[in-house]
């Protein structure tokens, strides 16, 4: 006989599928980044953005900047890209905050982003995207 959870906190145990699956590919996916350099141009595809239009975007140099990140070099990381911390905290966050709305568990310590500061980090990325890409400002670029 084996045993089954068919319930967590009230919620079918299956809603916890997806955050689960995520978080698990978001692992591989950094175990990747970590053990492969992606300064050598091997294994990772190129910025979609940066090929077409040749432009950096506010993501250009994540993979590189999170690579050294991983690997504790904090100054590397940020000449790669200025939002590694910021970003890759939020998406760690956001993915908590999903894992623990599936468990059923209160987020009374959770509140809802005021839109005045998701527009604001909206425009501090399109900046930060326009400023990149002005002539003498190489140390901003991926």
């Amino acid at each position: 006989m084996t045993a089954t959870v068919t319930s967590v906190g009230g919620r079918p145990a299956a809603s916890l599928a997806a955050p689960i699956a995520c978080g698990c590919c978001m692992l591989a996916g950094a175990v990747y980044v970590g053990l492969n350099d992606p300064s050598t141009g091997s294994g990772f595809l190129p910025c979609p953005f940066r090929t077409l239009t040749g432009w950096w975007c506010p993501g250009c140099g994540l993979t590189r900047a999170t690579h050294h990140l991983l690997h504790g070099d904090l100054g590397r990381a940020f000449e790669f890209n200025a939002f590694v911390v910021v970003i890759l905290a939020g998406l760690l966050a956001t993915w908590l905050v999903w894992l623990l709305h599936c468990t059923g568990r209160p987020l009374a310590w959770v509140r809802r982003v005021p839109v005045w500061a998701q527009v604001a980090s909206v425009v501090v990325l399109v900046l930060f995207a326009v400023v990149r890409n002005l002539p003498g400002v190489g140390g901003l670029r991926g």
